[in-house]
């Protein structure tokens, strides 16, 4: 017996060996084409955490800033307003989620404090209105269901966050819980429950057009991709993987071992046609040091096939992409400098 396993092993072994690293594309385009379209010099602003463009506006999401959007005219490079301030006075945002999403031409995000979806027209937030029509509704948090993000589908929403089940949430139209079954697609023997998922963490992005979602694992090299129906929710999607998180336990609780786990698939966007991720696969601990950027774009198609991989004349960190331009962000010193790249 103890032959078939050491012949298993070793069958295992050389199929982990041959896995195709996610980073090499048969397709590779080194872009020079770019130019600065906004900097925050004049306006300081902290870290861009999220971003997209939409009809020729670009929305960008801060950190630990006194604002938690501002909106960037991408015609005259103007900053059109900053707005969210953080506070707790009337339309105020103690805590917002860990991203935006855009929804039937609305700004929606997560009050994380107050655990409402926050809806709020674009073309009210553009204008520089005061008084705008912001609907609110509240979310469920309990203790086995606790989301920081929530991305828009046509009939369903899709959470990021701790879950006790699944390691994604998924609530319908009237934001029920719907139950999955839905899990890792590596072991956790040691993890169990929503710890898993504080350990584990993840992003995600939705496509409303072909109503489908990515999820990625931060610390890996791993995203699925998801198609919702009308009554079911497929797994159409697992990237081959060779990084999974590594985790160490730390008295009572688990934690990421950063000198032993890959930094990864970091930035995320979508678009109706793509999926694409900044990627190094150097140590999780260096790349906190380098500020999470990366001169790497990985992109891929809702189905998983690799389509072309970007090679930027410098590293960025957030970024979006529209059909013409790839957006990221350059950081010099205190300054914030938003580059637009031709594809």
């Amino acid at each position: 017996m103890k032959y078939y396993i050491i012949i298993l092993f070793f069958i295992l072994l050389c199929f982990s060996c041959k896995t195709i690293p996610i980073n090499s594309f048969e397709i590779i385009e080194k872009i020079i084409d770019y130019d600065s379209i906004y900097s925050d010099k004049d306006s300081p602003f902290n870290t861009i955490t999220d971003m997209a463009v939409v009809n020729n506006v670009l929305i960008t999401q801060h950190a630990n800033d006194e604002f938690h959007f501002s909106f960037i005219d991408m015609e005259n490079g103007k900053l059109i307003r900053r707005w969210g301030k953080a506070g707790r006075g009337p339309e105020e945002y103690i805590q917002v989620g860990s991203g935006f999403s855009i929804f039937e031409s609305q700004l929606v995000f997560l009050d994380a404090a107050k655990k409402e979806i926050n809806y709020i027209p674009l073309q009210d937030l553009t204008d520089k209105k005061e008084q705008m029509e912001i609907k609110k509704e509240p979310y469920p948090y309990t203790v086995d269901f606790r989301p920081f993000h929530i991305d828009m589908l046509k009939d369903r929403k899709i959470a990021a966050g701790f879950f006790k089940e699944g390691y994604f949430g998924i609530l319908d139209s009237q934001n029920n819980i719907i139950p999955h079954t839905f899990d890792y697609p590596f072991a956790y023997d040691d993890i169990q429950g929503i710890d898993r998922g504080t350990v584990y963490q993840t992003r995600i992005k939705t496509n409303i057009t072909q109503n489908k979602f990515v999820i990625q694992t931060l610390a890996s090299d791993i995203f699925e991709i998801y198609d919702t129906g009308e009554d079911e929710i497929r797994r159409i999607y697992v990237s081959p993987f060779k990084y999974v998180p590594q985790i160490q336990k730390q008295g009572r609780r688990y934690g990421l071992k950063g000198n032993k786990s890959i930094i990864g698939l970091m930035s995320l966007t979508v678009s109706d046609e793509l999926i694409c991720f900044t990627y190094s696969d150097e140590k999780y601990n260096n790349a906190h040091e380098n500020a999470l950027t990366s001169e790497e774009i990985l992109c891929f198609n809702w189905n998983g096939e690799k389509i072309k991989k970007y090679i930027l004349p410098f590293p960025v960190s957030s970024f979006c992409i529209d059909r013409q331009y790839l957006y990221g962000v350059r950081y010099s010193g205190e300054e914030s400098i938003i580059y637009r790249f031709k594809l």
